[in-house]
C-alpha cells in the first residue's frame, strides 16, 4: 500500500513539473547560445557575440512555432527540426522531465 502512495506522489509531481512549450522555447534559446558560444571560441571577437545573440533569438522563435511536443504526462519529448520538415536529418531532440531538459539527439550540423 505504501508503494502505491509513493508511486502516486512521484507520478503526480512529475506530471505537475512537466515542462511546457514555453519552457522549452526559453531553454532552446539558452542552449543555442551555448552551442554558438562553444563554436565562437574557435573564432574571435564580435562575430562570436553577434552569432550567439542572433542564433539564440532565432532558436527561441523557432522553438515557439516549429517545435513538435509529444506529451507523455510525466515527461515530454521535444523535437526541433533545424533544416525543415521536407529534409531528413537535422532533428534536435530533448526529453523534458521535472522542469529539466536532457539532450537525446543532436543533428550533425551542430557537431
Amino acid at each position: 500500500m505504501k508503494f502505491l502512495i509513493v508511486a502516486s506522489v512521484v507520478v503526480g509531481t512529475l506530471a505537475l513539473l512537466n515542462p511546457t512549450k514555453e519552457d522549452f522555447a526559453q531553454f532552446a534559446q539558452t542552449r543555442a547560445q551555448a552551442v554558438v558560444a562553444d563554436r565562437a571560441r574557435e573564432s574571435s571577437g564580435l562575430f562570436g557575440e553577434i552569432g550567439r545573440s542572433v542564433l539564440g533569438t532565432l532558436a527561441r522563435e523557432a522553438a515557439g512555432r516549429a517545435v513538435e511536443r509529444t506529451n507523455y504526462v510525466v515527461c515530454s519529448v521535444y523535437t526541433l527540426d533545424l533544416n525543415g520538415r521536407s529534409a531528413t536529418g537535422g532533428e534536435w531532440v530533448f526529453l523534458g522531465i521535472g522542469t529539466q531538459f536532457i539532450e537525446l539527439e543532436r543533428p550533425a550540423m551542430l557537431e
